[in-house]
């Protein structure tokens, strides 16, 4: 039986699911991050291999025809890499599994924000621009760390209201003072688990909160904007636009006109991505339906 493999590797997890060619899955498994551009190499490769040898457990390795991965920043199959997969991977960016994940036009917008915020212009499967994407020092506008650090400065400096208690609770601070000292003990990304505190909070009425949403919700449209071109599909990706939520919804409400559709699950794209390069016909629909 011909199988293909398909891993997204996210900066918060990597996901591999092993896959018939008309998109029958046959395997699957989750592990931490996979990404060498934003852990240590030896624990990304570490991290990958986990998801890959778990999707692949009880599959003939014989039968892998292809295999394609979505990483950012990463643009060439290191030999680490190819180490981890029983044939040579082709390897695109995450912003092109996305795309995937939610059209099988070759071209067109995605906007993602999960951890980081990124836009990307896409013509037939290749990145020909970006918005943003700069990360936590210089950009990810809207993202999830942007909105916890927002939460995590709105807390520190003592603003009254339901946030800032939930961000004290969070962190196990007894006064806002404890908040600085706090978040900076620990990895700068880590700020990115206070953004559902921001969600939770603006669905509750908390005017911090409900600003935060509204201007991290402008950001990221004006991010899409940027390399947007009219009447072109647009995909919205990341945990912050996929989940249900205050920012999802006012980042729609935005970008309505775009008629923008939710990706489906990344590693999906990336299998329907690897099983075209053996069957160019390859159904999407198999792969992700709707």
């Amino acid at each position: 039986m011909a199988v293909v493999i398909g891993v997204d590797a996210g900066g918060t997890s990597s996901r591999a699911v092993v896959a018939t060619l008309d998109g029958h899955v046959v395997g699957h498994a989750r592990a931490g991050c996979g990404n060498p551009a934003a852990v240590s190499a030896s624990h990304a490769y570490a991290q990958l291999k986990a998801a890959i040898d778990g999707a692949l457990a009880g599959v003939d390795r014989g039968g892998v025809v292809a295999a394609t991965i979505g990483l950012a920043g990463i643009e060439a199959v290191t030999a680490e890499l190819e180490a981890l997969f029983p044939v040579p991977p082709q390897v695109v960016g995450d912003v092109v599994v996305a795309l995937a994940a939610g059209t099988p036009d070759p071209s067109g917008t995605v906007l993602i924000a999960g951890t980081g915020a990124i836009a990307a212009k896409i013509i037939d499967h290749t990145i020909v621009g970006t918005a943003d994407g700069f990360g936590w020092q210089l950009g990810d506008e809207g993202s999830a760390f942007w909105l916890g650090r927002q939460a995590a400065r709105s807390a520190v400096r003592a603003r009254p209201g339901l946030l800032t208690e939930l961000v004290l609770k969070h962190l196990g601070a007894h006064d806002h003072e404890q908040v600085a000292v706090i978040a900076q003990a620990a990895p700068p990304l880590a700020l990115a688990e206070l953004a559902p505190l921001v969600s939770q909070a603006c669905e509750e009425g908390d005017p911090a909160a409900a600003e935060i949403v509204e201007r991290g919700a402008a950001l990221l449209a004006r991010t899409f904007h940027e390399v947007h071109e009219p009447g072109t599909p647009a995909v919205l990706a990341g945990s912050v636009l996929t989940n249900d939520g205050p920012v999802r919804r006012a980042v729609r409400e935005l970008l309505a006109p775009s008629a923008p559709v939710t990706a489906g699950p990344g590693e999906a794209a990336a299998a329907w991505l690897a099983a075209r390069t053996v069957s160019p016909e390859a159904p999407h629909r198999a792969f992700l339906p709707s």
